[in-house]
């Protein structure tokens, strides 16, 4: 459930090996459905968190496997894909500052990459699902040398041989192919 319990945590810190479902991560719900993202293989997730004090320090891996359009050719392909990842957790303390007497800017918990928590657990699957999600590619590729969908017919190139004529030798930018520019 990926959720770890303060007193379970000993001298020696805690190991935690988990396999969750992408499911079970919102965050990563919104994502598969609209942007064409499926996971194929559950989330791998192994943590080791060490108690200081009220402070829990969390260093993890996860791995998966994905099914992600290409950015060319906007086929779908298996990625595989794992992301390190490390927090400080601390416990939630209510807020004893009224805030329209501050000026100055307030920083929350959000602002400073800190996992706030709240009785005798830590919930990490939103934040294992934000590194996840940073871990994607921006511009997924099938392979390196994908030929993309021709920008005029919209053929895959990696199948087939696009059938549209050469562009008109006469239009407003075919002067630059003949043109020659110095050199700085």
């Amino acid at each position: 459930m990926l959720r770890i319990h303060i007193g379970s945590i000993t001298e020696k810190g805690l190991n935690l090996e988990e396999r969750e479902d992408s499911a079970a991560l919102p965050l990563l719900g919104a994502v598969t459905g609209d942007e064409g993202i499926d996971f194929t293989r559950p989330i791998q997730v192994r943590i080791h968190a060490t108690l200081t004090g009220q402070t829990v320090l969390i260093h993890g891996t996860a791995e998966s496997e994905v099914r992600i359009p290409c950015s060319r050719c906007l086929e779908p392909f298996d990625m595989k894909m794992e992301t390190g990842f490390s927090g400080t957790a601390v416990p939630e303390v209510p807020s004893m500052i009224d805030p329209a007497a501050v000026d100055d800017i307030e920083l929350f918990a959000d602002d400073m990459d800190v996992i706030l928590y709240s009785g005798d657990s830590i919930d990490l699957r939103d934040e294992i699902a934000q590194q996840i999600l940073m871990a994607l590619p921006f511009k997924p590729l099938c392979r390196d040398a994908c030929k993309g969908l021709c920008n005029r017919c919209g053929v895959n190139l990696n199948k087939t041989a696009c059938q549209c004529r050469p562009q008109d030798e006469n239009g407003p930018f075919a002067v630059l192919k003949t043109r020659a520019f110095p050199k700085k």
